[in-house]
């Protein structure tokens, strides 16, 4: 190869790594799984589809061979406001273990195809360290609007031992969220409705309505997609500028039980290439049950 061919090549790769996002965005970008290729990823050995929708609606209809482990399972208030962890390391091995999921599972999760819940398991996993999890885009709203086949029959899973491995790292306890207050430099954001930031809407398990002090608001629903479960990059990117979050900006993201809409913040902004983004687990529910602590309307 002459060296005017490398030094073309050298171009070419210079000019493509101007273009493609960063390492972490694009190892984000590998999570996601398209409809048309379920069928063949599910042909693979020690592979599991989780449905992270709750039982009554996995009940009514799911994807075949779907088993269900409803995303909420994994917000215990308790180990939230203890350590920040979604629920304990013994509760996350039964949980995911009873789900047929191994430390060796590659495991594929869908919901609805909002993209929270999905989103919720999805961290859970990450956080105790499962990596190859992927969600599948559009979950079962685009599965159904495809025609794909449906069913109400719940397969037989084979329990399996998984060891937990915890990421403190990805999480923010309410004591930091409180010296962060005090002086720190994270932007804190709040990924729930307008009446729930304002006091107007209270849900269960919160104490109070309104917002932590200084939190600004950025709606999840502004990253998602319609029949994809998020916008393209560019678009959510557009929606982060406007939100004055930079890639380099310090973040802890919230929303009612910190596992769902929280969860799809972070999801989407490690995408994007925000490697500072952390969340309140204990979110709304623990820090309006504290009278102590300060809220904002």
């Amino acid at each position: 190869m002459g060296n005017r061919t490398v030094a073309g090549w050298a171009l070419i790769a210079g000019l493509l790594a101007m273009l493609l996002p960063a390492a972490g965005a694009a190892q984000g970008d590998d999570i996601w799984v398209e409809t048309d290729e379920l069928d063949e990823l599910m042909a693979q050995p020690n592979t599991v589809l989780l449905d992270a929708k709750s039982p009554d609606i996995y009940e009514r209809a799911h994807i075949p061979g779907a088993i269900n482990l409803h995303y909420l399972n994994f917000a215990d208030i308790e180990t939230r406001s203890d350590n920040g962890f979604p629920v304990s390391p013994e509760n996350a091995e039964k949980l995911l273990g009873e789900a047929g999921v191994s430390n060796e599972t590659s495991v594929i999760i869908y919901d609805g195809g909002q993209g929270p819940p999905a989103s919720g398991l999805w961290f859970a996993m990450r956080f105790f360290g499962h990596d190859n999890v992927k969600i599948l885009d559009g979950g079962f709203r685009k599965w159904l609007a495809e025609d794909r086949p449906v069913t109400q029959k719940v397969p037989e899973v084979k329990e399996r031992s998984f060891s937990a491995k915890p990421h403190p790292d990805m999480v923010a306890t309410i004591d930091e969220v409180k010296a962060n207050l005090r002086g720190g430099q994270a932007k804190i954001v709040d990924n729930r409705s307008l009446e729930e930031f304002i006091g107007e809407n209270v849900l269960p398990n919160a104490a109070r309505g309104g917002h932590i002090p200084r939190a600004q608001r950025l709606e999840w629903q502004k990253l998602s997609g319609e029949l994809a479960t998020r916008k393209e990059p560019r678009a959510q990117r557009q929606v982060m500028d406007k939100a004055g979050l930079a890639s380099d900006d310090e973040i802890i993201a919230y929303c009612q039980s910190g596992i769902g809409r929280s969860t799809f913040f972070y999801l989407m902004a490690k995408q994007l290439g925000y490697p500072n983004v952390r969340v309140f687990t204990g979110s709304w529910e623990e820090w309006s049950a504290n009278s102590r602590l300060p809220v904002e309307k």
